[in-house]
Order: C-alpha cells, then structure tokens, then sequence
C-alpha cells in the first residue's frame, strides 16, 4: 500500500454527482485505504466514522464535489516540457512571430537551441505559411518552431545545414518538405514524417533530470485543473527512465500509450510491465493521417480550399500494414489506439477494428483518436466503439472547418452528439500541449460550441454538461481500462473533484466553474 493509498477521508454536507445511474446524487462520502467505503445521505455512519487524529474531515459546505477528471488523450512529459519553451499560440500576425523569436533569441545563452510551440497560421490574415525567413533574427543559433497541431515544423538555415533534405524525396516520408516553387530549395516547412524523422532526431533532447521534474511539473498542473488520471502517449525510453523512478511520487493515475513505432514491433515492455492502480501500460498508438490544420488528415474526396489534395496516410497505414498491427497488439492483450482525423483515415481504423473478434474488442478496447471528421456513413459503425475525442480542438478547427471541407461535410464535424445517439463512448482529452489541458475549456467547447474567435460551430453536436462531465469520467475510465474510476460507488477509487460553485447550474459561456480541490486516492493533491 502506497502512503497515498493510507489516506483516509470523510466528507459531508456535499452535493455529490456520483456518476453512478443507481444512485446519481449524494451528500456525504467516506473513503478508507485509497477507495470508497461509503457514498450516501444524511449523516456518515458510526461505523464509518475517523477514530480521533486520524485521516481528515472535510465540510464541503454544500459545494459540489464530482468524480476525478480525467484526460483520456495527453502527451504529459511533452507537455512538461512546452512550459518552458516559447509559446506562440497568441501570436497573431508575422511581424509578432518575428519579435517573439528576436527577444527569446536575446534570452537564451548562445549554445541553446530555441524551441517554440503553438503557431498556427489560422492566427493571422491571409493564412501564409511561416519560412525560414521569419526566424531570421535568430542568426546562427539553431531554431525549430513547431505547429500547434505539432505535426509541422519550420526551422532555419543553421538546422536545415545539420539534415540532407535532399537526401530522400517527400514521397519517401509519406509526408512534405515545402519547397520553394522557383528554386525547389527548402523553405524550412516540414510536414508530418519529413519532420519527425529528418528534425526532430536532431533537436536535442533534455536529460533525463530534466525529464522527470517536467513531468512533475506537468502532474501538479494537471492535478490543480481536477484531473487525477491521464492516457498519456509516451516513448518506451521514457516510460523506463521518468516515470519508473518517480513512481511512488506520482499524483496522478498514469494510463501509458507506448509510442514506439518500428515494425514489426517487440511488445515485451507493454506486455510485461508490472501495471498497479497508479502506473500502467495500456497499449500502443499508430498514426494512419495528418492533421485538419496542416492538410494532411486523410479524406475521401479532396478539400474545399486545397483541390486535388485529400491528405496523406502516413507510417503503417501508408505501407498496409494497419490490419496486421492491430492483431499483433491484440494478441499482446494491450489496447490498439490508431490516431484518425480525416474521414478515410477514421475509416480506415473501423475497417481495422471490424477484422477483431468481438470478444477481443471488449478484452482490448480498440480506441479510435480523434474521430474529428467523419463521413455520414461511419458514424453507426462507432456503436460500441470508443471514439477518444478532444473538445478543445473543436474552438480552434471550427474557425476553418467550413473552408478545409466544404458546408456539404460538416455534418461529420465533431460530432459528438451523432456518435452519442450511435452508441459511441465519448472519452474526452485534451491532446496537451497541442491545446490547454484544462478540462474546464473542454467542457465548455463541448456544451457551448464556441470557437476561439468566439463564434458558435456545430450547435447541433453540443451536448449538456452530464454529457459532457461523463466523457471525461466514465467514458475516459473506460477508454484506459480503470474500470474502478470515473464514478464515486463502494469500491471505486477514491478520486474527486470539488468545485466552486455546481458545474450543472452554471454559466458556461461567461463564468465555468473552477476546480478548489483534487482528491487521489482519499489524499488531498490540490486545494486552492
């Protein structure tokens, strides 16, 4: 038993959202030895009650307290590590762009690397694409800006020196080197492969000491935004060295989607891995496309405002090697996850799902990520599927999904509430640091539909907050195989959430809630 399991806990005078159909609403709750003995009303049961001086008690004061958040797709130590690297999500215009990197060029030390995250070119008028050019006041000093989407990359001539892009052509990668129409020399855009396999090696990576305080980093934030357990897409190495020596440290339940790629694959590691209630190995992901954001989300016809271009399949989807990987997953007893945006792409992945027998669908919880554009006739296909979805996508891709693929298609378009009325599980994330990992945000992109420019997209897919608060509870539970989590019963996990004022009442649009405990396993990880 883990010193955080030993916590013992009581809490009254609480409007408790159980999650539980049975028994929906509470209004005391008593948790023993890291789960919960009692879920109730009126007063706790003597025989429930702290012997003196021991374990605490709290009175809510009639706050609302629900279930742990829970992010079902998330890149923590990526995450960790975009806090101290420069953020271009608010820059708005080239010239911005171009005085960021002048004033973290003036900042670093000359031997660093500057790395930026977060630009997308939706952020300014006209939509161009960045260049080298635009990181020329950095001089000599090796820079690499990535896309918010990070599936693009645009570096500058001191890094282009340190890769041969001539060296293979783009078909090569399933993927793009942008190239300069008069000269074909590269721009310093790369896309999809071309960038993960010709940049990113050579950027340099922190070490492991800096690795494991980035994941701290990114635990506390995440347990100060309600979330206590998180699907994160990680690499066997640092699954290994960061999270294997900071076990008996973590405050979050830690589901980890291994991202190794090779193939044919050794499944030892996932297979092997000695799992418990707070670090496990669930699976392994595949990437089948791209992204909406960068055309390169895979799709059955060609998009509106790029004709003749319906994206890419990348990795094994590119080499026909999908159906084989699903099964060899499977019969590993891990969970496939197959990152699928486009509508051919997430096609693609229920083509996959559909070779598995039933039994082992339910044994390994085939998870489909990002379902973001779907064609009318696949949505059904999703009833009983897990469709791993992120809310907070929808504000940003819904100021251009009308121009990416046409009005005619958007009824594709997150749609939550068609892939619900399907019978889809909805487990909901944040795919952080692509976007913020509040889950307050995502709430409120779900149940409002509005855009980061404020505009409403897809009213007709919005669900009501129970909707909502299920998907990143029982839903993402579900999706990462903690079967004990995502509801406040006898027996579950004894993981909660209390809030500022009853997120069920208030006003998504002006004033969400906010998050003023987080509660693991019976101990107190945040309290504002």
């Amino acid at each position: 038993m883990t010193a955080m399991e030993a916590h013992q806990l009581d809490v009254c005078n609480a409007r408790i959202w159980t999650g539980d159909p049975r028994q929906p609403w509470a209004n005391r709750l008593s948790i023993r030895h890291g789960r919960v003995l009692e879920v109730g009303d009126g007063e706790l049961e003597l025989t429930s009650q702290l012997p003196a001086g021991a374990g605490r008690r709290i009175d809510a004061a009639g706050r609302t307290i629900t279930p742990g958040l829970i992010d079902a797709h998330t890149h923590l130590l990526l995450g960790g590590q975009s806090l101290s690297q420069l953020d271009l999500s608010h820059i708005h215009s080239r010239e911005a762009f171009e005085s960021a990197i002048a004033a973290r060029h003036k900042e670093l030390p000359p031997e660093q690397w500057l790395i930026a995250t977060g630009w997308s070119q939706e952020n300014w008028p006209g939509g161009e694409l960045p260049n080298k050019n635009w990181l020329a006041a950095a001089g000599d000093r090796p820079v690499v800006c990535y896309r918010t989407d990070l599936h693009a990359a645009v570096v500058n001539d001191a890094v282009l020196a340190m890769c041969d892009a001539s060296a293979v052509s783009d078909k090569a990668w399933g993927s793009r080197i942008v190239r300069h129409p008069a000269t074909n020399e590269p721009t310093g855009l790369f896309v999809e492969e071309a960038a993960w396999q010709l940049i990113n090696p050579i950027v340099p990576e922190p070490d492991v000491q800096q690795r494991q305080y980035n994941l701290s980093r990114a635990i506390g934030l995440y347990n100060s935004l309600g979330l206590t357990a998180a699907g994160s897409m990680e690499y066997s190495s640092d699954l290994v060295n960061v999270y294997v020596p900071l076990r008996d440290q973590l405050t979050l339940r830690c589901r980890i989607t291994l991202l190794d790629r090779d193939w044919p694959m050794d499944f030892g590691l996932g297979r092997d891995f000695d799992n418990d209630d707070v670090l496990a190995v669930i699976g392994y992901k595949a990437f089948i496309d791209g992204t909406l954001g960068s055309r390169t989300a895979r799709m059955l016809a060609a998009y509106s405002d790029d004709p003749g271009n319906r994206g890419l399949f990348v990795e094994l989807a590119e080499k026909g090697c999908m159906h084989d990987w699903i099964h060899a997953v499977t019969a590993a007893g891990l969970s496939p996850a197959m990152h699928a945006i486009g509508d051919e792409a997430a096609r693609a992945a229920l083509d996959a799902i559909d070779t598995l027998d039933d039994a082992v669908c339910q044994r390994t919880r085939p998870r489909i990520e990002h379902a973001q554009q779907l064609d009318a006739a696949d949505i059904g296909r999703f009833s009983g599927r897990i469709a791993s979805m992120q809310p907070l996508h929808r504000a940003d891709d819904g100021r251009y999904a009308a121009r990416r693929v046409g009005e005619e298609r958007l009824a594709g378009s997150y749609a939550f509430r068609r892939l619900l009325d399907a019978g889809a599980v909805l487990a909901f994330g944040s795919d952080w640091p692509v976007v913020s990992p509040d889950p307050v945000l995502g709430i409120r992109a779900a149940v409002t539909g509005l855009t980061l420019d404020g505009e409403v997209f897809g009213e007709d897919q919005n669900l009501d907050v129970t909707e909502a608060m299920r998907a990143y509870t029982a839903g993402a539970a579900f999706a990462l195989g903690l079967d004990d989590s995502g509801v406040l019963r006898p027996g579950a996990l004894g993981d909660f959430v209390m809030w500022d004022r009853d997120p069920f009442l208030a006003d998504w649009i002006n004033a969400p809630p906010r998050v003023i405990m987080t509660v693991l396993g019976g101990a107190v990880v945040y309290e504002r």
